[in-house]
């Protein structure tokens, strides 16, 4: 039987996921999903991240991230740069759109967390 305060998590858990449905466009995948968290945690510690570094830290095949990465940069979630000193290497950085959207999801998650 569950203690109280595991029913407390659970209920923030599904709270957090419903969340997830109102900001982000994860269309129900993780791997859309763990695309989100990665570009954030970058983006959010100033860090660069190249497309190949992108494909390479996520545990899914590459045909599944290729699909929601095409998918964020015709949607405006993503945007492509070069390489200042090697033309040949391509980041991957979030949107103002995507960074709006991120911070006000944030904002009310952790509402929701401090809540319960």
């Amino acid at each position: 039987m569950f203690r109280e305060n595991h029913t407390i998590l659970i209920e923030a858990i599904l709270s957090l996921r419903q969340l997830l449905q109102k900001y982000l466009p994860i269309d129900n995948s993780l791997i859309a999903y763990d695309l989100i968290l990665l570009l954030s945690i970058h983006n959010y510690s100033e860090g660069h991240i190249t497309v190949k570094q992108l494909f390479r830290s996520l545990p899914h095949s590459s045909t599944a991230i290729r699909y929601h990465y095409t998918r964020f940069i015709t949607d405006g979630w993503i945007e492509i740069y070069r390489n200042v000193q090697d033309k040949r290497v391509k980041f991957v950085r979030p949107t103002q759109k995507f960074i709006e959207i991120m911070n006000a999801f944030t904002k009310d998650a952790e509402r929701l967390i401090i809540k319960n």
